[in-house]
C-alpha cells in the first residue's frame, strides 16, 4: 500500500522475530471511534534504529512523531532532529504522559481534546478550555501548541500570538484517521515553506476529506483530490 502511494520504503528494516504491528478499530453509529493497538514490530523500535537512519536527517525538512512506539525511541529521534535543524512535529498519540525533557525538542506538538487533558489536566471541552490548555503546554517548553477540536476547528498558539481555524462542512461517516491526515498535511505544507495558519487550513482540509469515508489508509485522500477540495471545500460559520 505504501508503495502503490509512493513512498520510499527502502529503510524499512523487517523484524523476523515478531509481528506487525495491528490497530482494531470499532466505529459508532456516529463516526466516532475507539482503537485497540498490538504494537507489534512496533514496540521494538530503539536508539539504535534512530541512529541507523541519522543520515537521512540532512536532506529532512521536518521529522513527524507519534506515540505507537517506545518512547526512548521518540525521544532520541526527536533530540537527533532537533540537533540537526530539522522542525519536529508530534503527534502524541495515542495519548500518554511524556517526558519533560521532550517538550523541548518539540517544535509543533498537535494533541486532539482527549491528548490535550491528559497532557495537561485540563478537562477539555470546548475552545476557551483548550486555550487554556495549549497555553499551559507552551509553559511546558513546546514552540507551537496545536489543538485538533474535531468538527469545531483548529486552535493554535505560537508565541504570544493565537489563531483558530474553521473546520471544513462536511458529513462525518468514520473519524478513523482524521488526526493522521491532519498531521501528514500539516507536516508536507512546513515542509513546503507555507505559513502556519496555511499550513493548519491543509491539515484541515485533509482530517475533514478523511472522515468522509470508512478506514484507515484506505480513507486517505489522493494529492489531487485534496487539491481540490482545498479550493472548493466549505468552512464551517
Amino acid at each position: 500500500s505504501l508503495q502503490e502511494s509512493g513512498v520510499k520504503c527502502d529503510r524499512i528494516l523487517i523484524d523476523e522475530t515478531t509481528s506487525s504491528g495491528i490497530a482494531t478499530i470499532a466505529v459508532e453509529d456516529t463516526g466516532e471511534n475507539t482503537i485497540v493497538i498490538v504494537p507489534g514490530a512496533n514496540d521494538r523500535l530503539n536508539e539504535s534504529d534512530c541512529d541507523r537512519l541519522t543520515d537521512l536527517l540532512p536532506n529532512a525538512a521536518v521529522l513527524l512523531l507519534q506515540l505507537e512506539i517506545p518512547l526512548t525511541a521518540v525521544l532520541a529521534a526527536a533530540k537527533k532532529a532537533h540537533d540537526a535543524g530539522v522542525i519536529v512535529i508530534l503527534d502524541p498519540a495515542p495519548a500518554r504522559e511524556l517526558p519533560p525533557e521532550l517538550y523541548s525538542l518539540i517544535d509543533i506538538i498537535t494533541p486532539n481534546e482527549t491528548e490535550l487533558s491528559i497532557l495537561t489536566g485540563i478537562a477539555v471541552t470546548d475552545v476557551e478550555t483548550a486555550t487554556e490548555a495549549i497555553t499551559k503546554l507552551q509553559t511546558l517548553g513546546v514552540t507551537t501548541a496545536i489543538a485538533k477540536l474535531g468538527g469545531k476547528g483548529v486552535l493554535c498558539a505560537r508565541g504570544e500570538e493565537q489563531f483558530f481555524v474553521p473546520a471544513f462542512e462536511v458529513e462525518a461517516v468514520d473519524t478513523v484517521a482524521a488526526g493522521d491526515a491532519f498531521n501528514g498535511a500539516l507536516a508536507v505544507a512546513i515542509a513546503q515553506g507555507l505559513p502556519l495558519p496555511e499550513a493548519l487550513r491543509w491539515g484541515a482540509a485533509a482530517g475533514a476529506l478523511t472522515v468522509t469515508k470508512p478506514g484507515a489508509q484506505s480513507a486517505l485522500p489522493s494529492r489531487l483530490t485534496f487539491d481540490q477540495f482545498l479550493r472548493e471545500g466549505k468552512i464551517k460559520t
